[in-house]
């Protein structure tokens, strides 16, 4: 599914998985982890597209990653992207 930006930040932070509810929006450099250490290995279940990350850039752009070419790029809050939780590493 597709969030905006504060919106993604919100759902993950309130969401409850196998009775943990310490789920979060990964920061820009974790989702690159993601990306590098999953995705590229085919695990995952990641699509081809753009995600969401916690760190924003000035006050109307955030971090979000391209998983068909791993491309870091900060863009509007507004838009609607998808979005991967994540617990501690």
């Amino acid at each position: 599914m597709r969030y905006k930006w504060k919106e993604a930040k919100t759902k993950c932070h309130q969401l409850k998985i196998g009775g943990k509810d310490d789920w979060y929006l990964p920061s820009k450099r974790e989702l690159n982890m993601l990306y590098e250490n999953l995705h590229k290995k085919g695990l995952g279940g990641f699509v081809n597209n753009y995600y969401w990350s916690s760190s924003d850039y000035l006050n109307y752009l955030a971090w979000r990653q391209d998983f068909s070419n791993g491309y870091q790029l900060n863009y509007a809050k507004l838009d609607a992207f998808y979005v991967r939780v994540v617990r501690t590493f």
